[in-house]
């Protein structure tokens, strides 16, 4: 699957400045905002037959130099150190072993090289040199971005494996390496020809392999062969789980059992150990997913099969023993709210969240809803419920006509927790108006694909879904900004996959 978003983002700061004017002497001349410029190198760049010792870098006004350990990129990658001497105009850099025999060397500064006063950088400090008769003329370029974002990365590291190279990016070294710039593009020049694996990987610790699953990768499934030129290739940085959820605390509250993953979960699914057991289970995920409650209908020890599954597919079975002790857990709010909000669309249908799971007593009655300060409607019968999975919301499937508010009320006998106290007796009132401010969308796709998903976010959350659909319409849309994702099922299994670097798939 791809997905493209487009995101725009302005912004600006405003700073105050106060005090007393006082009469002084200026202090020092115009502020220099001019780089330094290189004049000479030592080998020259593109010399040929070279084997230095030293390599000489002259610029026309004293420099200094700023973390040069991580800006400079030498490629290929060597295992050779080097001593640095800056000395007024002068980077000198002294090499501890000798250099490899026909092999062309490229030295990147990027902004480990500025002046002085301002610290302007200086600007494709970059020198080529050969120890054989020839440099190498190999070039391989393209851009990097994040999946699921239009930010650009920082400083991605770009990196070329030879394609005979086993280890590749978790246990090996690359040959050559760079980092995108700020528009997302990178290349590659003077690289030798041949084949090769191309990653990128957005890391903390800049070692240049893929060690945890924390870090963001992109790479191309083939091989590609630079002879002499590659272009315009796109590396897209996601991330890959293949952990399973785990488990890392459990603990017995007297209203209920919580359990501490390592991750946050989407849902989970109970089963009875003991198929004659009378106890019931109910669940409910909180703290971005990474808290589990679980209601039992009894406090007494019973066996549970609990699997949690997590966005990326990924799932781990255990079976627990749970029983309620001790004192309550605090749960936040002690009734319904609205998932409507404060004003809603006549016609609409009305939903409730609960903080806990709840069951129905009693239909007839068990919600109330005042029309308009007139006329009250109730629910009948149970048909006019519908639950979500672990019982926290309702949606109600019946006409509620009214136009001006509609106030909720629940009969606390007839809707109760699951487990626990009674809810608070309260009201919830909602407004209707026809002059809501909702808006539309309209899209329209021109696609040879036979199954995709086109989503409609608001933030990280899917707000609209259609399935294979060329012509969108989606109407009663809050105001907001929104971004359009498109997911190409190639497998047609309805969801997205994450890429599995092992077998090298997207």
């Amino acid at each position: 699957m791809k997905k493209q978003l487009l995101n725009a983002f302005i912004g600006f700061a405003l700073m105050a400045l106060h005090g007393c004017a006082s009469i002084g002497s200026p202090e020092g001349g115009a502020r220099d905002f001019i780089a330094p410029k290189l004049l000479s190198t030592t080998p020259s760049n593109g010399q040929t037959q070279v084997k230095p010792e030293k390599i000489i870098l002259t610029f026309d006004e004293p420099i200094q130099a700023i973390d040069l350990n991580r800006q400079l990129i030498i490629a290929p990658i060597t295992d050779n150190t080097y001593k640095t001497k800056v000395k007024g105009n002068t980077v000198e850099l002294t090499l501890d072993k000798p250099l490899e025999e026909n092999t062309t060397y490229s030295l990147n500064f990027r902004k480990g090289i500025a002046d002085i006063t301002e610290k302007n950088a200086a600007k494709n400090v970059v020198v080529t040199f050969s120890t054989g008769a020839y440099v190498d003329s190999g070039r391989v370029t393209g851009t990097v971005k994040h999946l699921f974002s239009a930010e650009i990365p920082k400083e991605a590291n770009i990196l070329l494996y030879r394609a005979s190279d086993s280890l590749h990016i978790k246990k090996g070294k690359p040959l050559y390496a760079t980092q995108n710039d700020s528009a997302g593009n990178f290349t590659f020049q003077n690289i030798k020809e041949g084949n090769y694996y191309l990653y990128a990987i957005a890391e903390n610790n800049n070692n240049l392999r893929y060690d945890t699953e924390k870090e963001a990768i992109a790479y191309v499934p083939d091989s590609i062969t630079v002879k002499p030129t590659v272009t315009d290739l796109n590396l897209i940085l996601h991330t890959q789980d293949k952990t399973n959820p785990s488990a890392l605390s459990r603990k017995g509250f007297l209203n209920l059992y919580e359990i501490g993953y390592n991750e946050g979960l989407t849902h989970v699914d109970v089963k009875k150990q003991n198929a004659e057991s009378e106890v019931e289970l109910k669940w409910k995920l909180e703290g971005n997913g990474k808290t589990l409650w679980l209601f039992p209908s009894k406090p007494d020890e019973s066996s549970w099969i609990i699997t949690a599954h997590d966005s990326a597919g990924n799932f781990k079975t255990d079976t627990l023993k749970i029983r309620l002790s001790g004192a309550k857990a605090p749960i936040p709010g002690n009734s319904f709210s609205l998932l409507n909000g404060n004003t809603m669309k006549p016609g609409a249908e009305m939903k409730l969240s609960f903080p806990v799971p709840i069951k129905l007593l009693d239909a007839k009655g068990a919600v109330s809803f005042l029309l308009d300060s007139v006329s009250t409607v109730m629910t009948t019968d149970t048909s006019q419920f519908q639950f979500n999975a672990n019982h926290t919301e309702i949606t109600f499937k019946m006409p509620l006509p009214a136009t001006r508010e509609i106030t909720v009320s629940i009969d606390t006998t007839k809707l109760v927790p699951f487990i626990g106290q009674p809810f608070q007796n309260v009201k919830q009132i909602v407004k209707l108006s026809d002059r809501t401010s909702v808006g539309s969308l309209k899209l329209k796709f021109a696609t040879d694909q036979k199954s995709f998903i086109v989503q409609l976010l608001r933030g990280k959350d899917v707000v609209r879904e259609s399935r294979n659909q060329k012509l969108v319409t989606w109407q009663d849309l809050s105001p907001g900004s929104y971004e359009v994702r498109v997911l190409i099922d190639s497998n047609e299994n309805g969801k997205w996959d994450n890429g599995d670097l092992d077998i090298r798939t997207l």
